[in-house]
């Protein structure tokens, strides 16, 4: 089985940089392209760290466009920068990631390979 992991994306919302310097948005999507590439392909993708950068529904909406060409399944793995509920709104199809409460824990299972995460959900700071 191939596993790629693609990692603190940071992804901001259309025109916005991240710490006011990258768009990070197109190395994602270079990456994606890389994936969709490569032969073999990879089995699945965990997609790891800060996914957004501040936890926005229009961060992840834009994460769900840039992720959608890959044709493998992706798992979402949140890091610190993370808000778990609006990962959850804007990915309803991943029907593995739990829905509210303080942590996010899940096992995946298929074929050969389990895999258990756990996160625990950290209040935001607020503005």
């Amino acid at each position: 089985m191939l596993i790629a992991q693609i990692t603190d994306t940071h992804i901001k919302p259309q025109g916005a940089l991240a710490y006011g310097r990258i768009d990070t948005a197109p190395y994602l999507a270079r990456a994606v392209e890389h994936l969709l590439g490569l032969r073999p392909r990879p089995d699945l993708v965990l997609a790891t760290g800060d996914l957004v950068d501040g936890g926005r529904p229009d961060e992840y909406r834009r994460l769900h466009d840039l992720l959608a060409p890959l044709s493998m399944p992706v798992y979402l793995i949140p890091g610190n920068h993370d808000d778990r509920d609006a990962l959850a709104a804007a990915f309803p199809e991943h029907a593995y990631l739990p829905r509210g409460g303080r942590f996010m824990q899940y096992v995946i299972e298929g074929g050969w390979v389990g895999w258990r995460r756990a996160s625990r959900k950290r209040p935001r700071a607020q503005p």
